[in-house]
């Protein structure tokens, strides 16, 4: 895969899958014996990252991920995020609706083997997250 080819994946796993709830593309980005081994009690394939989709934007009706950074070669995409919302829906991780709005960041690495997205490692700043949907600093 070319390097432009490998951020479109990324672009469009965050824009269409995260953002608009896509699951019909990640379907498509996923292949179906992907693995993180950042999360390894997820199943394979797309239906570890749509479980978690479906997980925030429940809890999150306002969710949103940007991409403030993408760096690629021809196996591999790195990008760094930003992600926001508004915990007004349902559970998230054990914690009831509080109403608040959290502000966090993640790292996300994507190895592309023939156009799916074959692994993937990330590192969320949960605590942030969880600390400014508990109202705690």
């Amino acid at each position: 895969m070319s390097i432009e080819q490998n951020k479109l994946i990324m672009r469009r796993m965050i824009e269409e899958v995260w953002n608009q709830g896509n699951m019909a593309t990640a379907e498509e980005l996923f292949a179906p014996d992907h693995t993180s081994p950042s999360a390894p009690q997820l199943p394979p394939g797309s239906d570890g990252v749509k479980m978690l989709v479906q997980m925030f934007r429940a809890a999150m009706p306002d969710y949103q991920m940007s991409i403030d950074l993408l760096v690629a070669d021809e196996n591999q995409v790195v990008g760094r995020f930003t992600q926001s919302g508004t915990h007004s829906g349902g559970d998230l991780m054990g914690m009831k609706p509080s109403g608040r709005k959290a502000t966090w960041t993640e790292i996300g690495v994507l190895r592309i083997v023939d156009g799916k997205i074959a692994e993937s490692w990330y590192e969320v700043d949960m605590l942030s997250m969880m600390q400014q949907l508990n109202g705690s600093k």
